[in-house]
């Protein structure tokens, strides 16, 4: 058993190895200890737009959608589960021993919707999101351009995270619309 988990980190170890050195010819910034279960998909090309901290962990079918003037930053110690999705026109940021549990779509922009033309030839608003350090995002939840999750909080499974939800620090919240069910201690 131990042998197996052994092999196992070795080989997510030797993917992160792969995944930063395709980021560094981009420009991008990656720090030590980098695991990756699977390559990423990108919707665009990275630009020096992409800055990963040490002992980070990205899961399987993840997404990065990050415009040419947007960025992604993972502080240290960060861990990103499976089927994540992370778009963004401008920031996603998320602090050190941040976790995002899987089936989670965080999305800083969006449709500007008027009425004169198709939603899908119109250009996009997007605003930064702000994920802060010792958080979680559990699994099915939706974080909305905008949206900041202060030092840690934590959302319960299958939330709505919006602009206009005020959040304290430390508090776990859950719902649609969100909630502060009780407080860390």
């Amino acid at each position: 058993m131990y042998l197996e988990a052994a092999l196992k980190n070795m080989i997510y170890r030797y993917k992160g190895k792969w995944l930063k050195i395709y980021l560094l010819l981009h420009g991008c910034k990656v720090g030590k200890k980098f695991k990756c279960l699977q390559f990423p998909t990108f919707r665009t090309i990275p630009k020096k737009n992409i800055i990963i901290g040490n002992n980070v962990t990205i899961g399987k079918n993840v997404t990065f959608e990050i415009g040419n003037e947007g960025k992604l930053i993972f502080e240290d110690n960060v861990l990103i589960a499976d089927n994540i999705l992370l778009s963004t026109l401008t920031l996603i940021r998320l602090g050190k021993w941040s976790a995002i549990a899987e089936n989670v779509s965080i999305r800083g922009s969006f449709h500007e919707m008027t009425k004169d033309q198709p939603y899908r030839l119109q250009g996009n608003i997007s605003e930064a999101i702000n994920i802060d350090e010792d958080t979680g995002v559990g699994a099915g939840c939706v974080v909305l351009m905008g949206a900041t999750i202060p030092k840690g909080a934590f959302i319960g499974s299958n939330s709505l995270v919006t602009k206009n939800d005020e959040l304290e620090p430390y508090g776990i919240y859950g719902g649609n619309p969100l909630k502060l069910l009780k407080k860390r201690t």
